[in-house]
């Protein structure tokens, strides 16, 4: 690999959000951008879900801390968040904006299973002109729980809410 990490295949991360219990078209669409990662030649960082409430807001906990991981990679290789549409990042436009500049700020782009990013090149999301959402407290214990533990996220890790990882950020 070079030092630019132009040999390494692009890095994807795969997110969703479901607000409600049911799982059958949650699980669909993950396998669909899990296929299209495949065929793409990607290999796949993980999976983030949020689900339930903070599914409908612009604060996501697994939004943020996928940003999180991707800002923990090396430099020079290409990160995408993929998903299976853009009603998977939101359906508001400003909103979808404010989360894949996140993203952008991260040295990533979106793209969706169907083949469009949001990286102004072909079938486009449009520009990302909003300022990104404020840094919630998970994004940032997120964060710094990472750095400290000098982790890096390892390819195919699903990231989940985790009873005892959440008293871990509390009571660091």
């Amino acid at each position: 690999m070079t030092e630019d990490g132009a040999d390494s295949p692009t890095l994807a991360f795969i997110y969703d959000r479901e607000a409600t219990a049911q799982t059958d078209s949650l699980n669909s669409r993950i396998a669909t951008c899990r296929t299209y990662a495949v065929n793409m030649k990607w290999e796949v960082a993980g999976q983030w879900v949020d689900r339930g409430d903070v599914a409908l807001t612009d604060r996501r906990p697994h939004w943020r801390g996928m940003v999180a991981a991707m800002e923990a990679q090396e430099q020079g290789r290409k990160i995408v968040c993929l998903v299976a549409d853009w009603g998977r990042i939101s359906n508001n436009d400003e909103e979808s904006a404010r989360l894949r500049r996140l993203v952008s700020l991260a040295g990533g782009v979106c793209v969706t299973a169907r083949g469009e990013d949001d990286s102004g090149e072909g079938t486009s999301r449009g520009r990302l002109t909003a300022p990104p959402p404020p840094p919630g407290r998970a994004f940032d214990d997120a964060r710094k729980l990472l750095r400290r533990r000098g982790q890096v996220v390892a390819p195919g890790t699903t990231l989940v809410p985790h009873e005892s990882l959440s008293h871990h950020l509390r009571n660091p």
